[in-house]
């Protein structure tokens, strides 16, 4: 998605756009676990068959995907792709296209003087072999300069913010939950060392859920309902609530700060609260905190992604940004397991060490090249 847009959007109005584009991510985050505790459903349909509340609200996290579909399935493929893979007629046509919607039917490329359009930075003959050799090496000048090294950075970067956002963000929830069951003012690592043994207490399950997921229970449990509350799942609205402010104030900071500036502002900013949680007792207070450790490292993950787009060229582009988000995907893996591992018997090295990666990450964005040099590579 990104990638696409960007391909029609100019080089000094990308960041916003993309960035406008994230505000979906807060408000995403806010939608699912307020359907979640609004559904209240319980319907019998057929002997044991009941349509209960989280059957209704599988149906209502369809909903988005779904739009999307209907909404990009007519959408033209970039000009820009086009012309990078030298289908120099395809691109006119789309740009044909693209000039009657924004001008009116009447309009056309050659009446405002276009007769060919090029770019910069374009790809050399096709190769010609089979589809997984073409893969293997249409990708290989990532690997290879001049483009490696910004590929590798941005990679680099990405698999820390990843592993911050979503990994620690999953155990986040974890903590929180532990902490306001135990009722104790003490930092997290104390309590995790005393209490992490414990289990959540997790609102009730219903034993038509029980039976699908364990067939061969034979009597129902004690428990026979699903109550899903917004107590429950406050934290994670909150959650939603800061990404959404967030994204909001990085249109805003692009206004007047560069790109690169931002994310290490929002990564120092990851980082300082990631050495506050060593200290902090107060319920309240260690929200915040995780709040500020977590969300920063979302907004600069799109700015990161952000300058990725314009580094590569665009026959490059799309390889570049999906093998990007493998790297992420597996920050969060990796940053999943180390908490699993570290959190209970070494949790001032759990959260120092995220603190140690994240600076590493602001100091592999500041090796990047800066915006002036990225516009003399597109004029090149």
């Amino acid at each position: 998605m990104q990638t696409y847009l960007s391909e029609f959007t100019k080089f000094s109005l990308r960041p916003k756009v993309l960035n406008y584009v994230s505000y979906s991510i807060g408000l995403s985050m806010i939608y699912v676990p307020c359907i979640a505790a609004l559904v209240k459903v319980n319907l019998p349909i057929y002997n044991a068959y009941t349509f209960s509340s989280w059957r209704l609200l599988i149906l209502l996290n369809l909903l988005p995907g779904i739009t999307a579909f209907i909404m990009l399935y007519r959408l033209p493929e970039s000009p820009k792709y086009y012309l990078s893979v030298n289908e120099d007629a395809k691109a006119m046509a789309v740009l044909e296209q693209c000039c009657r919607l924004n001008k009116g039917k009447d309009v056309t490329l050659a009446s405002l003087g276009v007769d060919s359009v090029t770019q910069p930075r374009l790809r050399g003959a096709t190769i010609k072999r089979n589809c997984v050799a073409r893969l293997w090496y249409e990708s290989l000048p990532l690997l290879e300069r001049p483009y490696f090294r910004n590929f590798f950075l941005t990679s680099a970067g990405v698999f820390v913010q990843f592993g911050v956002s979503f990994g620690l963000g999953v155990w986040m929830l974890r903590v929180r939950h532990l902490i306001l069951q135990v009722e104790e003012t003490e930092t997290i690592c104390e309590l995790m060392r005393k209490h992490g043994h414990h289990k959540i207490e997790l609102p009730t399950v219903s034993w038509e859920i029980l039976n699908v997921i364990f067939p061969l229970l034979i009597s129902p449990p004690s428990v026979l309902q699903c109550d899903l509350t917004f107590k429950n799942v406050k934290d994670s609205i909150y959650h939603g609530v800061f990404v959404l402010f967030a994204f909001i104030l990085t249109s805003f900071l692009l206004m007047c700060i560069r790109r690169r500036t931002i994310i290490v502002i929002y990564l120092l900013t990851a980082a300082l609260a990631g050495f506050l949680v060593n200290f902090v007792t107060n319920d309240t207070l260690i929200l915040i905190v995780f709040l500020l450790l977590i969300v920063p490292p979302i907004c600069s993950l799109r700015l990161t992604t952000s300058l990725l787009i314009d580094l590569i060229p665009t026959h490059l582009r799309g390889k570049a940004v999906a093998l990007c988000l493998i790297f992420g995907r597996t920050g969060v893996l990796t940053s999943s397991l180390f908490i699993g591992y570290t959190l209970r018997q070494l949790c001032y090295v759990t959260f120092n060490g995220f603190v140690l990666a994240i600076i590493a990450s602001a100091i592999l964005i500041l090796l990047l090249p800066s915006e002036s040099k990225m516009m003399d590579n597109l004029s090149k």
